[in-house]
């Protein structure tokens, strides 16, 4: 394959963005402040897949009105190697909507401990009618909780 990227685009300016332009740049992957659990892990992992950042691969952050920010992994034109792992990835992801397997095991697993931690502070200190528990809940009764947050959020 030449320079250039049979999956990917090019960066393009919107319409109302005012800061500085990309157009030498591949598009890899993007996620914002409401991304899923799984958008999340395939962000850090083809970041990591690309050995993290350098002088041809970028992460940028934009303000967004409705998600907050955004944030790209971007692919200089020139940098071959780096064009031809994103291209593998997006060809992965095509077939497969999880990157990392254990990457986003591993942070699934946080997720639920940090969010049982939370929902059980919460319940110990009298606002268990806030996750909908009953006043006697059990742990049981938390997991429950977890799990159907949890699954929204991938």
């Amino acid at each position: 394959m030449g320079l250039g990227s049979d999956k990917m685009q090019k960066w393009s300016r919107t319409e109302n963005y005012i800061g500085e332009s990309y157009n030498d740049y591949y598009v890899l992957l993007s996620h914002h402040r409401d991304s899923g659990l799984v958008g999340e892990s395939n962000f850090q992992s083809a970041l990591k897949a690309l050995n993290g950042e350098s002088d041809t691969v970028k992460v940028i952050r934009s303000s967004h009105w409705a998600v907050g920010w955004i944030e790209m992994i971007l692919i200089h034109e020139s940098d071959k190697e780096s064009i031809d792992k994103g291209n593998e990835i997006e060809k992965a992801l095509d077939n497969y909507p999880i990157l990392d397997e254990d990457s986003f095991s591993e942070m699934l697993t946080e997720k639920e401990i940090e969010m049982y931690d939370q929902i059980k502070y919460d319940a110990d200190h009298g606002l268990y009618a806030y996750w909908d528990l009953p006043k006697d809940y059990t742990d049981e009764d938390i997991w429950e909780r977890v799990e159907r947050f949890i699954s929204d959020e991938w």
